[in-house]
């Protein structure tokens, strides 16, 4: 029997809305590609302003990022979503604003399995990987 990943989505930020149905969805698929997926991820939507306070008080970091992963134990985590950030990097990539969320939430899921982007070759295998993990669950369903 296949471990299924209990997801809790906060919406923080009040800014932007975001099709949560889209993503809880499509957080399901992710599983399917990391084995095994944590039990318990919280993901969190926050405004550019907060994730900036985050990254300066946990990464040292005075700068504004997309995304933020804290992995507590094995099979628990959260992922730290600037929707914000999200909106204008969806416009560079020509993404909808859901799939760029998904694409930081696969980075995110990557994260608390224990994949690293801090030195090149790392972030050269993480990024491979999200790509194919993404492009294989946005090819499944056409574009919302």
């Amino acid at each position: 029997m296949k471990k299924e990943v209990r997801v809790e989505i906060y919406q923080i930020q009040k800014k932007i809305k975001i099709n949560e149905h889209f993503i809880e969805k499509k957080v399901k698929e992710i599983k399917k590609f990391i084995s095994p997926p944590p039990e318990k991820i919280a993901i969190y939507f926050v405004s550019s302003r907060k994730i900036r306070e985050l990254n300066r008080k946990f990464m040292n970091k005075n700068d504004f990022t997309d995304v933020l992963t804290f992995k507590y134990s094995k099979n628990y985590g959260e992922i730290i979503i600037s929707v914000e950030e999200c909106l204008k990097n969806s416009k560079i990539y020509s993404n909808t604003l859901e799939e760029e969320i998904l694409y930081v939430i696969i980075h995110g899921f990557l994260h608390l399995k224990g994949y690293r982007d801090y030195k090149e070759e790392e972030k050269k295998k993480m990024v491979e990987k999200q790509n194919k993990i993404f492009r294989t669950i946005i090819s499944r369903n056409e574009k919302k």
